[in-house]
């Protein structure tokens, strides 16, 4: 069963691979590799790491634009006649499953920070609440613009009502080593959604990336990366730290 109306749609007429899509996911991964490497430094007491610092935050902040602004693009790109169900559901699963695992594994770490909704959860959620703007960018432009507008300039566009609710029912701790929240993220997805149609205004390569096939490679595989890569990293963390005496 496939969804047919499109009233906005300027999406390709045929499924197509923008090269500039997988490039952007495989550089937030990049760069998302290099924040948890520093934190793993940080654990040593190699470096100086803190989510406070603007450097990071920023950094943050550039490496989940990269990840949310392609979930957006790559729906419409992936759906361009009409919402491909099994393949969209077959994706949602392995992403709820990535979801819950990080939980789990937090939760055994960490039991008074796990993590209960990470970058993971807030894929599978919002590439649901994605669905009825897809055909829509012009409409989900503006409400994207719309939810970053709110949620800066008021106090009250957010979902602290919804955590309220729910912490004690599903014991969810007071803080947590990893939050992304709905609100304003959401709103980025929805502007992917706008770029999605607009195919990037052209750009199939990004600079500096064009022609880099292991780079297109690691774009298309990146749950597996996200899933792993801190074993790796903390692993050198460790063995740089051992190399140094401070273990």
């Amino acid at each position: 069963m496939t969804t047919t109306a499109q009233p906005e749609s300027t999406a390709l007429p045929t499924r197509q691979r923008l090269n500039s899509v997988d490039q952007m996911r495989a550089l937030a991964l990049l760069l998302m590799a290099v924040f948890h490497f520093s934190y793993d430094l940080s654990v040593f007491g190699l470096i100086e790491f803190s989510m406070q610092d603007p450097f990071w935050a920023w950094f943050r902040f550039v490496i989940v634009t990269l990840f949310f602004l392609s979930i957006g693009i790559a729906l419409v790109l992936a759906n361009p006649d009409g919402i491909r169900w099994r393949p969209f559901w077959n994706r949602e699963a392995k992403i709820a499953a990535g979801a819950l695992l990080i939980s789990a594994l937090s939760y055994a770490a960490y039991a008074e920070a796990w993590v209960w909704f990470g970058v993971l959860h807030f894929i599978a959620v919002a590439s649901v609440l994605a669905l009825p703007l897809l055909y829509y960018p012009r409409v989900a432009l503006v409400v994207g613009i719309g939810i970053f507008l709110l949620f800066n300039l008021t106090s009250w566009f957010n979902l602290a009502f919804l955590y309220d609710a729910l912490q004690a029912p599903l014991n969810l701790p007071a803080h947590t080593m990893d939050l992304t929240r709905l609100i304003p993220w959401l709103g980025m997805v929805y502007i992917g959604i706008y770029l999605g149609h607009r195919q990037l205004f052209g750009l199939h390569e990004l600079p500096l990336l064009a022609g880099k096939t292991w780079i297109n490679w690691l774009g298309r595989h990146s749950l597996g990366f996200y899933l792993l890569h801190q074993i790796p990293l903390f692993a050198l963390a460790w063995l740089v730290a051992l190399l140094l005496g401070r273990v």
